[in-house]
């Protein structure tokens, strides 16, 4: 059904008619936070009620501008005549051309906007949008509201400067624009990136594997070590790395342009990021950098491999797989067994996050060293604690517990094959899941949930994949299992949930660590 304008050339079909009542209405009963809220999806933070005023809202429709007037008159809204105009559309700052129609609502305005070019319905959807402007031109209140609106979830998606106002775009709910007085150069160029942005956003893209390297260089040199006691010049690295001074001053400006050195003239420093690159630091990530920029750098070579056969891209590239590999290079396995202990530093944050009883009894199964048991025993003094994993590994787990006493004790078996020790009151489940398929997933959770009395708690340490894309280390750590095993992957809140009902437990809760990961507390259920 269409709503014809009598005496216009033209006809606003029934969805843009809708879309059109709805924005009138929303401009007459909402105030500020009502349409922040709205386009926020939740509570505004007060410092956008402050600092905004709601000022108009914009429709895109098609239709003829002239027979508009009538339709706003319809819905009691005095319109002007239509005049031109221009928009910016999306992220890519394309320009419209419009004719606007702008009509009062109050002190706010409906803009109906009629693009020059062809728009489907989802498209003109899409670019209609809420604004608001900003009660002065600070330029640090602008950037202060901007920051605000992309930590409540909004995303940047273009802008602009009339001659008058710059506009800077987001995408929440809907689309909103926040309009400032004046010409914000700086403001808009951070906003919208410079004009070659998505080209160079391309080349950092592509180069991420010189960064990795040059990193992995500087841990394999020991740089950050050497810099521990203070800054040193070009000269006297190289001579303590065995180094070529003018190749290795390249280096050492790319690593100063990441972050991770300080430079004065010819004297390099550590940054707080560069000195987690030192080995005698807490939280040391050397050997994380040594085994990204070697071993799973070269690795990585087979992700066409794995993700055209199936197959794993370490075996493709290195002949074996990475157990079987570290078996015949010790080398390799142990700087393997010193990233991992990197890798896990969250560890110590878990214990806090357990709800630990007075007294009682924690399973650690596939436990490995031992240092997860070990923290939590050391948290909760009334408790025994038992680590179950393969028998090779219950000699260094012994040595790890042994300052527990008769409170710890290694039990070795296959979680596979091999019972699981029974009743105790919280068993733990730290990074062994990511490691396999669903079927073989299914095998470890039955053979924990025989071993468990209705009510009892599993813990399960992962790092599960977000809804939200900007979290990136879920997605980048996916690809890497993929590499790196045959069955293993990181999986979604959901896919978690799905998985511990179809073997006996209920997920209850997800308790927020470091880097993305996080603790799922499960219940045992009949």
């Amino acid at each position: 059904m269409t709503v014809t304008v009598s005496g216009a050339p033209g006809a606003l079909g029934e969805r843009d008619l809708r879309r059109l009542a709805e924005t009138v209405a929303f401009v007459r009963e909402r105030s500020t936070g009502d349409a922040l809220a709205a386009v926020v999806g939740g509570e505004p933070p007060a410092c956008l009620v402050r600092h905004l005023e709601f000022g108009h809202a914009a429709v895109f429709v098609a239709a003829a501008p002239s027979g508009l007037i009538g339709v706003l008159a319809r819905l009691g809204v005095d319109a002007r005549e239509p005049g031109p105009g221009r928009v910016v559309r999306g992220r890519a700052g394309q320009e419209l051309d419009v004719r606007v129609v702008r009509g009062a609502v109050g002190s706010r305005e409906v803009r109906l906007l009629v693009p020059q070019e062809e728009m489907s319905e989802a498209e003109r959807e899409a670019e209609s949008h809420v604004a608001f402007r900003l009660g002065d031109d600070d330029e640090v209140v602008l950037r202060g509201v901007c920051a605000t609106l992309q930590e409540s979830g909004l995303t940047p998606d273009g802008g602009g400067h009339d001659g008058q106002d710059t506009t800077l775009y987001f995408r929440g709910t809907t689309r909103l624009a926040v309009q400032a007085p004046g010409h914000h150069a700086d403001a808009l160029e951070h906003h919208v990136g410079r004009p070659d942005q998505p080209r160079r956003s391309m080349l950092d893209l592509m180069t991420g594997a010189w960064r990795t390297r040059a990193v992995a260089a500087a841990a394999e040199l020991g740089i950050a070590d050497l810099l521990a006691d203070g800054p040193l010049d070009t000269a006297e690295l190289a001579a303590r790395t065995g180094s070529r001074p003018d190749k290795l001053r390249r280096v050492l400006a790319y690593l100063a342009g990441l972050g991770v050195l300080g430079r004065d003239g010819e004297r390099w420093s550590l940054t707080e990021v560069g000195t987690l690159l030192r080995g005698d630091v807490a939280g040391s990530q050397r050997d994380l950098a040594r085994i990204y920029g070697g071993l799973f750098y070269r690795s990585f070579s087979g992700l066409e491999h794995a993700v055209r056969t199936g197959e794993s891209g370490f075996r493709h590239v290195y002949g074996a797989q990475p157990f079987e590999h570290f078996a015949a290079n010790p080398a390799d396995a142990r700087l393997f067994e010193g990233a991992m202990a990197a890798g896990t530093a969250f560890l110590g944050l878990v214990p806090g996050l357990l709800d630990l009883p007075d007294t009682g009894t924690v399973v650690d199964v596939g436990g490995g060293d031992g240092r997860l048991l070990d923290l939590v025993l050391a948290a909760g003094p009334g408790l025994r604690g038992v680590l179950f994993d393969r028998p090779h590994v219950a000699g260094a787990a012994a040595e790890v517990l042994a300052r527990h006493g008769a409170r710890a004790s290694v039990v070795a078996g296959d979680f596979f094959h091999d019972p699981v020790p029974a009743g105790a009151d919280l068993y733990l489940l730290s990074r062994i899941m990511h490691d396999w398929d669903d079927e073989r997933c299914s095998t470890i959770l039955r053979n924990v949930r025989a071993a468990m009395a209705e009510g009892a708690t599993l813990a399960v340490v992962e790092r599960p994949i977000q809804d939200d894309p900007r979290t990136l280390l879920p997605l980048a750590f996916n690809v890497h299992m993929m590499v790196n095993t045959v069955q293993g992957g990181e999986r979604t809140t959901e896919e978690h949930r799905n998985l511990l009902a179809a073997n006996g437990f209920a997920l209850e809760d997800i308790r927020e660590l470091p880097l993305d990961m996080a603790v799922l507390v499960a219940r045992a259920t009949v």
